[in-house]
């Protein structure tokens, strides 16, 4: 690894301008609030699989702490959305990120994900903590790509590799110096490491160097093996055991860093997931209708309009002052007479899900069913084994995401049954001793505060 310190360095990435002395910390406040998204936690699924592996950090703070049996979203219940809703307060119409992927042109950048923090139209969590003079941390939480946040990890990869690890891009858009930092501080991983183990080494480092007032971590092992073998798979469930361990290795720092006593934890996910046995391919009919432009490699280079695929769901754009309704209407009846869609949602429908303005329409797919974003190819087909995915209708049994309070500030044994996404940011604001009344529309959950 010295090839990789002799790298960073030479970008500028210096490790030693990282002190108190060089970052503004602002007044000392002894409050700690630390928010673990493990991504893909549905609260189905942590009911069904619970029982089933060994998970005994979650259970104690469900146990010691407040919970709800379940946390309805945003549309589409996708990663970026539904995070971004957890740390504003607000749906995606307000807070404008509203998918994974960016881009509305077709063809244009296809695998731009909202990365940048600049992009976000409201004030978020770190914001607040920087206008109170309150520090701030974060491993991997998307959209904090440039976000004004102390000590910063965002998520972001190279377009052009995909979503594959690669620490010097991530380097390029962090706090100056961090990862060289922690590097120097704990070491490379091992080849072959699991991703979320890194992301736990790296949020207990920040932990116990900077002890920030707020700290948002990311985990996403879960969602993967979910992605890739279905929600009740075994993969699943080894995995939600692997998470657990990690809540726990970071509840361990927090007890070394002496921060126990003064922080309060939150346990959040973005969605569930239901399970897929068939994929639906709509560009191919929009294409085959003149609707979009590929080239010789079923590539789509433009057209009429553009699509964003977010799994259980499929969202079509035209321009405004253009009524493409009819033909768009036309070209995708062949879905609607084969059954595969379990609804169709107008402009005036997603405007009341609090979904993306600009959208037109979107298709709602059927159980067992999820949208690629093939334009070539069969139109449905079937999966060679059961996957999963998400997207979908965040109140459709399955999505349901999960959350847990535990800490100084919170009371024991307290059930909300059911929530909204946009109640999780407030009360984490309020933990915070923030008072706010602009900051969401939504109250904070004061049943679970003391």
């Amino acid at each position: 690894m010295p090839h990789l310190l002799v790298v960073l360095a030479a970008l500028g990435f210096s490790g030693f301008s990282l002190s108190g002395q060089t970052l503004r910390t602002g007044e000392a406040r002894n409050r700690h609030v630390l928010v673990i998204s493990v991504d893909g936690l549905g609260a189905n699924l942590y009911a069904q699989l619970a029982p089933k592996v060994r998970v005994p950090n979650l259970q104690r703070l469900r146990a010691e702490g407040s919970y709800a049996e379940g946390v309805i979203g945003v549309y589409p219940s996708v990663t970026y959305a539904s995070h971004t809703t957890i740390v504003t307060g607000r749906m995606p119409a307000e807070h404008g990120i509203y998918s994974n992927l960016s881009s509305r042109q077709a063809g244009q950048n296809p695998n731009d994900w909202f990365w940048f923090s600049k992009a976000i139209k409201v004030p978020t969590l770190w914001d607040e903590a920087r206008r109170n003079h309150l520090t701030t941390g974060s491993v991997f939480w998307p959209v904090t790509a440039g976000a004004p946040i102390e000590w910063d990890i965002p998520e972001i990869w190279d377009p052009r590799k995909g979503e594959v690890g690669d620490p010097l891009y991530v380097a390029k858009y962090a706090t100056p110096g961090i990862l060289f930092q922690a590097l120097l501080e704990i070491g490379p991983p091992p080849p072959g490491t699991d991703e979320d183990i890194t992301r736990t080494r790296l949020a207990t480092f920040l932990l116990k160097k900077y002890k920030p007032n707020l700290l948002l971590v990311h985990l996403t092992s879960l969602d993967g093996a979910e992605h890739g073998h279905g929600p009740q798979s075994p993969e699943a469930a080894a995995t939600l055991a692997n998470e657990d361990n990690l809540v726990g290795d970071l509840l361990e720092a927090l007890k070394e860093s002496g921060l126990e006593k003064s922080t309060d934890v939150f346990i959040v996910s973005d969605h569930g997931f239901l399970t897929v046995l068939n994929e639906i391919s709509p560009n191919v009919l929009l294409a085959k209708a003149g609707l979009l432009a590929t080239d010789k490699g079923g590539s789509v280079t433009g057209g009429k309009v553009a699509t964003v695929s977010n799994g259980g769901s499929f969202f079509i754009y035209w321009p405004e002052g253009q009524d493409l309704r009819a033909e768009v209407d036309e070209a995708l009846k062949p879905l609607r007479d084969q059954g595969v869609l379990w609804g169709i949602f107008n402009r005036s429908a997603l405007r009341e899900l609090g979904a993306e303005p600009a959208a037109q329409l979107a298709l709602e797919a059927a159980e067992g069913w999820s949208f690629s974003s093939r334009a070539s190819g069969a139109v449905v087909s079937k999966m060679n084994a059961p996957s999963g995915t998400h997207g979908y209708l965040p109140s459709r049994s399955g999505l349901e995401a999960s959350f847990v309070a535990w800490g100084p500030e919170i009371r024991a044994g307290v059930n909300l049954h059911r929530i909204r996404m946009t109640a999780v940011g407030p009360t984490i604001l309020k933990v915070m001793g923030i008072q706010d009344p602009q900051f969401s529309d939504e109250p904070a959950l004061a049943d679970i505060l003391k």
